[in-house]
């Protein structure tokens, strides 16, 4: 299974809105991070631990701070065809929970460390206890 299977669709705002905008557009997509296209090279991304972490826990003004002061710069990307254990690795490696997946040079989804986990967990269920992920049954 490749990382395409299994990613997420993504959310890309302006350098120069707000950390306010930021949050408003996290609640009502009901996300955690959005990616910030600075110009056709460089992207950044800003999750909730950002905001809070940089923003937040400091006393700045939400309104006030842009996006861009806070965005951590992407330097981890994946291609769409890669397998989800090569996704495992990257995550395993470097300090990050959020992974671009990259097509033809544009990123086009993303993949978390989440959506792994669940994969892998579903994919250890299914062969070692034959779950078949279309009947449910009760654990006691």
């Amino acid at each position: 299974m490749t990382v395409k299977e299994i990613m997420h669709a993504i959310t890309i705002v302006d350098p120069n809105i707000s950390i306010l905008e930021v949050a408003k557009i996290m609640r009502d997509k009901n996300i955690g991070s959005v990616l910030i296209k600075v110009d056709e090279l460089n992207w950044g991304i800003v999750t909730e631990r950002d905001i809070i972490v940089k923003v937040i826990s400091k006393d700045l003004d939400p309104k006030m701070v842009k996006v861009s002061e806070i965005m951590t710069e992407l330097r981890y990307t994946i291609d769409s065809n890669a397998s989800i254990q090569k996704a495992s690795e990257i995550f395993n490696i470097h300090p990050i929970r959020r992974l671009p997946v990259m097509e033809n040079g544009e990123i086009i989804g993303m993949v978390t460390s989440r959506s792994v986990a669940k994969y892998c967990v579903f994919r250890s269920l299914k062969y070692t206890s034959g779950y078949s992920g279309t009947s449910r049954k009760t654990v006691r």
